[in-house]
């Protein structure tokens, strides 16, 4: 019995260490598309803000599914550099 606790102990430490993982790698995701939307928000030729907002969205839900909080989520666009309008 105690080798089924320590298996389930350390599978348990894993499936948590693997979910923060994927949470701190989908909100610096967010960071990131977020800036690329900024950026391409001022550019008159590009056509890409869409796409950026879609992927950090695509980013958020995979954050919110790995545990993050809307405010985790709200901080993380934060991050992100404006580029003035």
């Amino acid at each position: 019995m105690e080798s089924t606790s320590s298996f389930t102990t350390a599978t348990m430490s894993a499936v948590g260490s693997a979910v923060r993982t994927i949470r701190t790698h989908a909100l610096t995701q967010i960071t990131a598309y977020t800036a690329r939307a900024e950026k391409a928000a001022v550019d008159p030729e590009a056509s890409t803000e869409a796409a950026h907002r879609e992927r950090a969205a695509y980013w958020a839900c995979t954050a919110r599914e790995a545990g993050a909080t809307e405010q985790d989520i709200t901080a993380a666009e934060n991050a992100a550099p404006r580029v003035n309008r």
